[in-house]
């Protein structure tokens, strides 16, 4: 029996009982795996000292197989000949289970929770938000047909101005949290806590980015009987993930905020917008939003869209980018700025930074750069567009 721990430090281990088989085989000559019922994945970087085997990478993949299947998980090594040399069953150390357990978020301590304490609100809408004013006029507007205006969150991450309140109504709750360097991780953390103080007094949490619009074919009321009707805790993702496209050549420019889709003409699939974004339970996400651990508590539901937005506009694309900062980076410290929303220097040129793909060097484009680069992304997107259903043209 082989088993689990989590150090101090967060490193991942795993204690083998019997390592006669792998004797005589270097690392390099080995290759890893946690198996379970459904799933098996490949340990990417280890280092096996004797009895013990170390994740020298971040070993997230391994920890979702073995922390969220839960299928009688094992460690399996194989030989460069693909022989089975150890096949161990894998027990977790409480290390493991303490920091797998979310004690805050749990709903299902029955001696801590005596009272039967009803929710008092059936569904909240929240998103996070920068500098993002068109999009959170269409986000106001499509989700207050869902649920009551008092019951939408936007997480203003530090704009430069209080848009967030200059342009949606007074009723929208808005958290401001100070300006900070981009981090996905620390994002997936403040939502995640943020989800678990909502479903305290909610019976649905609904978790979007600012443009990303949840529509069902039967419409809103559809939609929302449908969650209404559930019994039991559960994460539920759209069946479909589309991206609304602005036609460079074709579409005029948005009039407006309101009948988004009766102005565009296509749009394209794309699998990654089918997210778990509609929960009854604490949610685990990974960094961005695209999946959660909770696998085994995921469906699907029919006929439900989630359009994102962010190409609706090639003008508020630019206008985004090109947010008025003085800061000045070298192309080095660019390195990890990848994804700044701010226009910088490098070595006194104007512009925005981004690395050039087939390069890799650090560059700077002026506006009208940017725009013929974004106008080339949807050209690509374009290529395997489909026309917008009538139906979808009235949704929002």
């Amino acid at each position: 029996m082989a088993i689990a721990f989590r150090r101090e430090d967060k490193v991942t281990h795993i204690k083998l009982s019997d390592v006669n088989g792998l004797a005589g085989f270097e690392n390099t000559d080995l290759r890893a795996f946690v198996v379970s019922d459904q799933y098996n994945w490949q340990i990417p970087k280890f280092v096996l000292n004797g009895g013990e085997l170390f994740f020298l990478d971040d070993a997230y993949i391994v920890l979702r197989c073995i922390k969220a299947f839960n299928k009688s998980p094992k460690i399996v090594f194989l030989a460069p000949n693909g022989a089975v040399l150890l096949d161990e069953p894998i027990n977790l150390d409480g290390s493991m289970v303490a920091q797998s357990i979310d004690f805050a978020g749990h709903t299902n301590f029955q001696q801590w929770n005596t009272e039967g304490f009803v929710k008092q609100r059936r569904i909240a809408v929240f998103a996070h938000s920068f500098n993002e004013s068109l999009h959170l006029k269409v986000f106001f507007d499509h989700y207050a047909q869902l649920t009551d205006p008092r019951d939408i969150y936007v997480i203003d991450h530090g704009s430069d101005t209080l848009e967030a309140r200059e342009v949606i109504p007074n009723t929208c709750q808005i958290i401001y949290l100070p300006k900070t360097a981009r981090d996905d991780f620390n994002i997936k953390q403040y939502c995640e806590y943020f989800q678990r103080f909502l479903l305290t007094q909610y019976e649905w949490v609904i978790h979007v980015d600012i443009d990303e619009m949840l529509v069902h074919e039967k419409g809103m009321q559809y939609f929302r009987d449908l969650l209404f009707s559930q019994t039991s805790g559960i994460v539920f993702l759209p069946e479909f993930g589309i991206e609304i496209l602005h036609h460079p050549r074709e579409d005029a420019e948005l009039v407006g905020h309101l009948n988004i889709c009766a102005q565009r003409q296509y749009f394209s699939r794309n699998e990654s917008y089918i997210k778990p974004a509609i929960a009854s339970v604490p949610a685990y996400w990974g960094p961005g939003f695209h999946y959660c651990l909770n696998d085994f508590k995921t469906q699907t539901i029919p006929g439900l869209w989630l359009l994102h937005m962010k190409h609706i506009s090639i003008k508020q694309m630019v206008d985004q980018r090109f947010i008025r900062q003085t800061n000045d980076f070298s192309s080095q410290q660019l390195g990890s700025l990848k994804n700044t929303l701010a226009p910088q220097k490098i070595e006194g040129q104007e512009g925005i930074p981004y690395i050039d793909p087939k390069t890799g060097e650090h560059k700077v484009e002026n506006r009208e750069q940017f725009e013929l680069r974004i106008k080339g992304e949807i050209e690509n997107l374009l290529k395997n567009a489909e026309k917008i259903p009538d139906w979808l043209k009235t949704a929002i």
